[in-house]
């Protein structure tokens, strides 16, 4: 019987290589032999006292093509970046862009008007404003001092 020593790190190493390669799978899709990655549109998000503002870019992404709903305080943005059809890839000599379905979700905070939401695009950004409830507005308190 041979006596071999537990290194528990072992383990540790092992799982970190399987998630490593989830990872790597996880966002592409096969084509042919190489692949790439499919389309995540980027996202910013800023705060300001009485909004939220979220500008997502959109290139080649017509607005109405776009879902956007409020369900259970998560904000959904749906949609698809369509690729050229394969006549026009004729002649490319390399593609990097991302294609596809894409799906972004945020929870929103509490204080969020979800009513109040609004959209707008221009040059291919995506712009939603979610405004603050009143009551979650900061307010100035004046302290009185007596005479």
């Amino acid at each position: 019987m041979t006596l071999m020593r537990w290194n528990p790190w072992s383990d540790v190493d092992t799982l970190h290589a399987e998630i490593n390669k989830l990872f790597d799978q996880v966002g592409t899709e096969n084509r042919g032999s190489r692949a790439t990655p499919t389309f995540a549109p980027a996202v910013d998000i800023c705060e300001t006292t009485d909004r939220y503002v979220l500008k997502f870019d959109l290139p080649e992404v017509r607005p109405e093509e776009v879902d956007i709903h409020v369900e259970n305080q998560t904000l959904v943005v749906k949609g698809e970046r369509k690729a050229e059809t394969t006549e026009a890839k004729a002649g490319w000599h390399r593609i990097e862009r991302s294609y596809g379905q894409f799906s972004r979700s945020f929870t929103l905070p509490n204080n969020v008007d979800a009513e109040r939401i609004t959209a707008s695009a221009k040059d291919g950004v995506l712009r939603l404003e979610l405004p603050k409830k009143a009551e979650a507005q900061p307010r100035k308190i004046a302290v009185n001092q007596p005479n």
